[in-house]
């Protein structure tokens, strides 16, 4: 959704989970809503109402009698978000190596000139929403509506710990290699080549995410 066509609250909830995700707001931290309308300059309406988008999308959780929380998540729910979603992703691959066009496959490559951009200085800050794009834009070359709102409804959970891992040494520079053979997958129709590179992606982020729990307390 564009930022232009938000309403406030939704405005406001994108701007929690980027805070969220770039690790300012820490996960089981909780969302006090006086300090949250000072923060936006607004009434306690909009700051529920966004509070509410963030719950749906299981980024913050609402405790009985205590407030709103980030979310936590132990290694086994964060381990299943991971499946599910890479899961998700072979069969996107699979439908975009037969439904979209050789233009359309031009579009990942365009994307990954950007983001190239990026990772000499590691300026994860900067690579990660055209990541997201990245992601977002293989779903769609799916063109299977369901499978894209699927993704879109799990994705969200991801963000933080996609960002975290983008941190760990050498993710950066690994990520943009590991997209760009998923993309020569795709623009070869080798579906086995495209398979196996995102298989080399998925086995390297879990790793990755082992390392992280005995380095940091970040998960429970």
């Amino acid at each position: 959704m564009k930022l232009e066509a938000m309403t406030l609250s939704q405005k406001i909830a994108q701007s929690i989970a980027d805070q969220i995700v770039e690790g300012y707001i820490k996960p089981g931290e909780r969302l006090l809503e006086n300090k949250l309308t000072d923060t936006f300059g607004t009434s306690r309406a909009p700051i529920r109402e966004a509070l509410y988008i963030l719950e749906s999308d299981g980024i913050v959780e609402r405790v009985q009698r205590r407030g709103v929380f980030v979310k936590e998540y132990n290694r086994k729910e964060l381990i299943d978000l991971y499946d599910v979603v890479y899961r998700l992703e072979e069969f996107a691959l699979k439908k975009a190596i037969v439904n979209a066009t050789d233009e359309e496959i031009a579009r990942i490559f365009n994307l990954l000139e950007h983001m190239a951009d990026f990772i000499k200085d590691r300026e994860i800050k900067d690579y990660f929403p055209l990541m997201e794009e990245l992601h977002q834009l293989i779903f769609l070359l799916s063109k299977n509506d369901v499978l894209d709102d699927l993704y879109r409804k799990i994705y969200k959970q991801l963000r933080p710990f996609r960002y975290m891992a983008l941190s760990y040494p050498d993710s950066l520079e690994q990520s943009f290699l590991e997209y760009y053979e998923i993309a020569e997958g795709l623009k070869a129709r080798d579906i086995d080549q495209t398979l196996k590179a995102l298989q080399k992606k998925e086995k390297r982020v879990l790793l990755n995410f082992e390392n992280l729990l005995i380095d940091s307390q970040t998960l429970k």
